[in-house]
Parts: C-alpha cells; structure tokens; sequence
C-alpha cells in the first residue's frame, strides 16, 4: 500500500468514527473511493486484511447504500467495485436510495396497514401502536419533501461545479 493511500485511510477511519463507523467499512470506501479504477472484491480483501466473505458481506450492504457500484467485467466472475469520486453526485445517490428504499416503501405499503386496524384496533396497547404507525407515516410524508428538495437542491449544485475525473 502506497504512502497516499495509508494517510487517506488513516484520515477516512478517524472521519468514520465520526458516523458510529468501524474500521472496516472507513477502510473499504477508502480504498474505493482513492482507486481511480474499479477494484475486485478478492483484492479488497487482499488489501485490508477482512475475510473475502466479510469484505462480501460488506460490499453487499455499500452496494444496498447507494455508496458503490457492482462493475460487471466480461470473461471473469469476478465482482468488481467502483466508487464515485464526485461528492456531491454520490451523495444524490444515496438520497434517491433513501427516497427508494425509505419513503417510497412507507407510501405504498403503511396506508393499507393503517386501514387494515384503523377497525381492528379494540385494546388500547393496539390503538397506541396504531398511531405511532400513523406517526411514522406522516413523519416519511415530510421527509419526502426534504428529500425531494434536497436532491433538487444537489442537482443544481452538481449542474455549476466542474466534474472531477471519472474513470472506471
């Protein structure tokens, strides 16, 4: 490992910490975030010390995240990962996944939860549940609005800023 790339790991772990992080996925999205290409999870493995089946595991959960991107290369089963370098596009990313994975859920499915015991609900203890339910609900419905804005807002940020290198 190179001298820029163990400064920028040792930065990215104390910054991590900072977001309840370990050292594994501080080192794993340093690592992808420092190659200018997109790295084999076996090497990422190699180059951090993790078992290959942590390092999948882990790869799995930043991939849910919206934090890497899954690279397919022809005539290999190896799976491949790149991280995108431009901040502000990454985290657009990971605010669509929080529309996707999130909100977008809790519009379709907790309106016919809510009406299915909005009839059934006869004990207190029910009732109460209920309306954190209901609470929950109306709280998505607003983080909507600040997600909808926020990604409008990146949008336009991301418009006026000179892109950085993109290379995969």
């Amino acid at each position: 490992m190179d001298s820029i790339e163990k400064d920028f790991i040792d930065y990215f772990n104390a910054f991590g910490k900072s977001f309840g992080w370990g050292d594994m996925p501080a080192t794993v999205i340093a690592i992808l975030y420092i190659e200018p290409e997109s790295v084999a999870m076996d090497e990422i493995a190699k180059r951090t010390g993790y078992s290959l089946a942590s390092i999948s595991n882990m790869m799995k959960m930043l991939e849910t995240m919206g934090f890497v991107t899954r690279i397919r290369k022809p005539k290999t089963r190896k799976a491949f990962f790149y991280m995108e370098k431009d901040i502000i596009k990454l985290n657009k990313q990971k605010l669509v996944v929080a529309y996707e994975c999130g909100v977008k859920p809790a519009k379709e499915i907790l309106p016919a939860i809510i009406a299915k015991y909005e009839t059934r609900a006869g004990d207190e203890r029910t009732k109460r549940k209920l309306e954190i339910v209901r609470d929950y609900h109306r709280q998505m419905l607003e983080f909507e609005k600040i997600l909808v804005h926020m990604i409008e807002d990146v949008e336009k940020v991301s418009k006026t800023k000179i892109k950085p290198l993109k290379t995969k």
